[in-house]
């Protein structure tokens, strides 16, 4: 297995930046984090129209 594709993010970074690991590393970390929030949003907000959804069927089912 190679290496997290983070940690070669991160490399990839520093070479094309000049940054020291530390601030590679925190710049590609505040990208990832806010990836995974807006997954996060995207992600509740389909579940919640999901359920919407589910419940109007269920109201024209009669249940």
């Amino acid at each position: 297995m190679g290496e997290h594709p983070i940690v070669r993010l991160t490399e990839r970074v520093m070479r094309a930046t000049g940054l020291g690991q530390a601030e590679a590393e925190a710049l590609v970390r505040q990208a990832w984090d806010a990836g995974v929030a807006e997954g996060t949003r995207r992600m509740m907000a389909d579940l919640a129209a999901a359920q919407r959804e589910a419940a109007d069927l269920r109201a024209q089912l009669g249940e």
